[in-house]
């Protein structure tokens, strides 16, 4: 029963490891689409619009508050070429652009009373009913007045990390359909070659326990860039994406054969729902999977061998 168990394990070890590659590739194929189509940056300038659009200028009227935000010396250096809207922006520089726009006339360092007069000089408009908000619990404070401002603007990100999943969810699906046909991930077939494969299954499991072995929680699940939600800071090596092909393709399976589809599709649907978990979920999985099959009774000291050896005697 034992013997049984280890091998229902190492199969159980062997098809999540499989999960969690494919799910790194994935991910890695959704952040070069992103990449490509600028979907952060442009969800950040979406952000950015929600705070500071509806604002008139400080000092033109036809020119709004946002588009001072990007021309200020700050913000425009950290803009990408082709969209012009920055990728990443910390939420000091934030703070401290706007707080500049407010007290532009103000030469030098500022203190709270000129941060304070420079918003209620502002026009009329969204961001000057905000940011009079922020600073009227700031006790007359520069430094907690920025930090208000800051906290304004981080809330947002955490709304727009959201917006910017939410915008991805389907196109990590559509990725994970076409990774799987393309190379015939089908779970039913992975999970049959495993049993029937000690050798194979045996060197999945070790790649499988250098992984979790290798990594820490934080470096491997963690998406630590509020911006970049969906980039893996753990990538896939060269030995490990070839022991996928041991388990995955075409090769053999007999296409035109319609009998083998029914449990072919069924296949590839598990495995499509097990990849859009995400490379998180599997490495946590992972992790408590090797942790179980490392578990075990402790073999006993020869000292507790003899003692158990020895019985006591009767009369």
């Amino acid at each position: 029963m034992g013997l049984l168990n280890s091998t229902i394990l190492d199969v159980v070890i062997g098809l999540v490891f499989v999960y969690l590659l494919l799910a790194i590739i994935c991910t890695t194929i959704n952040e070069w689409v992103a990449s490509v189509f600028a979907l952060r940056s442009t969800n950040l300038a979406k952000a950015i619009k929600q705070l500071l659009d509806q604002q008139p200028g400080s000092k033109d009227p036809t020119e709004s508050f946002l588009k001072q935000f990007y021309s200020h010396p700050l913000v425009s250096s950290m803009m990408t070429p082709g969209n012009g809207y920055p990728s990443y922006l910390p939420s000091r520089t934030f703070a401290t652009a706007v707080m500049d726009i407010a007290t532009v006339s103000k030469q030098g360092p500022i203190t709270f009373a000129d941060l304070d007069q420079g918003i209620k000089a502002l026009p009329d408009g969204d961001v000057k009913k905000a940011l009079l908000a922020l600073i009227q619990n700031a006790n007359n404070d520069l430094k907690t007045a920025q930090k208000n401002i800051e906290q304004w603007f981080d809330d947002t990100m955490e709304r727009a990390t959201g917006w910017y999943k939410r915008r991805t969810q389907l196109v990590t699906i559509l990725i994970a359909v076409l990774l799987t046909a393309v190379t015939n991930a089908d779970t039913v077939k992975i999970t049959r070659t495993l049993w029937k494969s000690p050798t194979l299954r045996a060197t999945l499991v070790e790649k499988a326990k250098n992984r979790a072995q290798s990594e820490s929680p934080q470096s491997a699940v963690e998406y630590q860039n509020k911006n970049k939600p969906l980039e893996p800071t753990a990538k896939a090596t060269k030995d490990e994406l070839a022991s996928l092909e041991t388990v995955l393709g075409w090769s053999g399976e007999k296409v035109r054969d319609w009998n083998n589809w029914p449990q072919r599709l069924i296949g590839w649907i598990l495995t499509i729902v097990a990849v859009s978990l995400g490379a998180p979920f599997w490495f946590d999985t992972l992790q408590k999977l090797m942790n179980i099959r490392s578990a075990g009774n402790k073999p006993k000291t020869s000292d507790a061998s003899e003692k158990a050896g020895k019985q006591p005697q009767t009369a």
